[in-house]
């Protein structure tokens, strides 16, 4: 899951947006991953067309900074939780531009349009959890899927291999999680 993909992502129980995400494994190797966090906020012209679609968003509101300051990095990657940090400051750096249009944003912010790139799109979270502070309901990424999140109603759940996930991540899902998390928690596996 590549976490842009946050921006729009709601829970498909109650609708609210955003999110709570928990990243516990990146499919990015941690040498691409130090490269990204490296060379975040150095632009680059091959991704000018990148950028004007991504200042676009965050015009249009399509970019959710809620939504990215729900995340939290648990991977224990330095670069992955360095680059998430740059993304987080530039987001805020971006949002305090005065008479903001498309171009005041790629002149005055292309650093910052680039560390949001690199890290909206150029990274790929391999399992984490997404959680819906609204209802309770708990959402794996890459369970039955490598990568991809899992947002489906209860009714569509596979209870013994949420179970068997839930019980692989146990020391990095969140606690209130596994005690009162919904569907399941590790208190149904019994």
């Amino acid at each position: 899951m590549k976490p842009w993909l946050l921006n729009i992502l709601a829970c498909p129980m109650d609708k609210h947006h955003p999110l709570e995400a928990y990243f516990f494994s990146w499919e990015t190797s941690e040498e691409e991953m130090a490269k990204h966090s490296a060379e975040a906020g150095v632009p680059s012209d091959d991704n000018k067309k990148k950028y004007e679609q991504l200042a676009k968003q965050l015009l249009d509101g399509t970019v959710s900074p809620k939504a990215i300051g729900k995340i939290k990095d648990l991977s224990g990657s330095v670069s992955s939780i360095g680059l998430l940090a740059v993304a987080v400051d530039s987001l805020h750096r971006v949002e305090k531009v005065p008479d903001v249009c498309e171009e005041t944003l790629l002149e005055e912010s292309s650093q910052d349009l680039d560390s949001l790139h690199r890290y909206f799109n150029l990274v790929e979270v391999d399992a984490g959890l997404l959680f819906c502070p609204e209802c309770s309901r708990w959402y794996p990424i890459g369970s039955a899927v490598e990568t991809i999140p899992e947002m489906l109603p209860d009714d569509l759940r596979d209870k013994e291999r949420d179970l068997e996930w839930l019980e692989k991540w146990k020391t990095l899902v969140p606690p209130h999680v596994l005690e009162s998390g919904k569907p399941y928690t590790l208190k149904d596996k019994i």
